[in-house]
């Protein structure tokens, strides 16, 4: 079955929104700390972990309820999910954490303009973080 244009709009903005949620979080050097272990990895081989898991639309480009996390925690660890809590509650304060998980019950409804207002978006901000810490 061939793909519909939002849904690859929808894969194009995954990988961009990742890029970015990696990039704001790498140093100067372009490295990265796991947010769940702090292992430290380059850019490219760390991954955008969700603390509200992606398959849920509303948070899964929400750049308070992602993170860097080595592909340990991520994927063989299933997101670490009371250690990227608990992370969250530290950096973020626990109203802003219960918030996010309160907004997995919302609807959101998007179309293919939307997907590419966002990727359009964290293009920029890609270029300019990849610029600034190269």
């Amino acid at each position: 079955m061939a793909k519909s244009e939002q849904q690859k709009l929808k894969e194009k903005l995954d990988a961009i929104f990742s890029k970015y949620i990696r990039w704001s979080h790498a140093d100067e050097y372009g490295i990265c700390t796991c947010f769940t272990c702090n292992k430290q990895l380059e850019v490219k081989r760390i991954q955008n972990g969700h603390f509200i898991p992606r398959n849920i639309l509303i948070t899964r480009f929400d750049e308070d309820n992602c993170r860097p996390q080595c592909v340990g925690c991520n994927m063989y660890g299933n997101g670490k999910f009371v250690d990227f809590r608990e992370n969250l509650v530290k950096e973020l304060g626990e109203k802003k954490v219960k918030d996010i998980e309160a907004s997995r019950f919302k609807i959101m409804k998007v179309d293919v303009h939307w997907y590419k207002g966002k990727i359009d978006h964290y293009k920029k901000l890609v270029k300019e973080l990849e610029h600034s810490k190269q």
